[in-house]
């Protein structure tokens, strides 16, 4: 006679972004944002009820914008969430956060290089809105609590999902505004996929640090240090450059493109 085992326990964690993006319906696969609606990941339990069927969740509302928004007081208030959650449901296999794709990338990097924890993290969104026709969001988010909560998926460093694809965070970008295989790791491939038949299958392994056993450590910070990159280019243009006044800083900007 088979022993049932016991369900995985993994918290999910909302941060917004197209996943959780509630359109004006379902051919709503473009203009979603301007409606401003972002449901909680309570609301994408009820939404997706399969989800409950992979694991135990423990829900934890964060923030709910597009991750255009998203900066480094975000990832720095991630990443105390992330340990506060570790510390307050123990135990727990892993956690899954929901980010919008703009910047899901960086915000993976960044808790790659810092985070302190043993349980498995993995950082899912998706290229269609949750209420879009064929919306890749629900089966996106049954994997990553498949892959967080797997034995196999430990000890791999902070993980990216989507597509079925598991991706090392270190490694994977973003490489299309609209297409479902956006998420790429060029020069070293996937770590592996989540199959439809549930297997976590995992066919290499990061050899570089990763989490939780960088030098990093930002716990207790509430800032980090600013870095300006200056640019240049190795001819000299014919039209004169403008200096830059010290009590007017210089525009930033960031090339934003949607799904976020």
């Amino acid at each position: 006679m088979t022993t049932a085992q016991p369900k995985r326990r993994v918290a999910l964690i909302g941060t917004g972004g197209t996943i959780s993006s509630i359109g004006r319906g379902s051919l709503d696969l473009w203009e979603y944002m301007d409606a401003g609606r972002k449901a909680e990941p309570d609301e994408l339990l009820l939404r997706f009820p399969e989800v409950a069927a992979a694991a135990e969740i423990v829900p934890v509302r964060f923030r709910a914008l597009s991750s255009a928004a998203v900066g480094p007081a975000d990832w720095l208030a991630l990443h105390s969430v992330v340990h506060d959650a570790v510390s307050r449901e123990a135990p727990l296999d892993g956690l899954v956060v929901t980010h919008g794709t703009a910047t899901l990338e960086e915000t993976a990097y960044f808790l790659n290089l810092t985070l302190k924890v043993d349980a498995t993290v993995v950082l899912v969104g998706s290229q269609r809105p949750a209420t879009g026709l064929s919306s890749d969001a629900a089966l996106n988010l049954v994997n990553a609590v498949r892959v967080a909560g797997a034995p196999e998926a430990r000890g791999l460093g902070v993980l990216v999902l989507l597509n079925d694809e598991i991706q090392a965070a270190r490694e994977v970008t973003k490489t299309s505004t609209l297409r479902l295989e956006t998420f790429r790791s060029p020069d070293v491939g996937m770590l592996g996929y989540a199959d439809p038949d549930g297997r976590v299958a995992i066919y290499r392994r990061p050899v570089r640090r990763h989490a939780p056993g960088t030098e990093f450590d930002v716990r207790g910070r509430a800032d980090l240090p600013r870095v300006d990159i200056a640019g240049r280019t190795p001819v000299p243009t014919a039209r004169p450059s403008v200096p830059s006044s010290p009590r007017a800083p210089g525009p930033s900007s960031r090339r934003r493109s949607p799904p976020a």
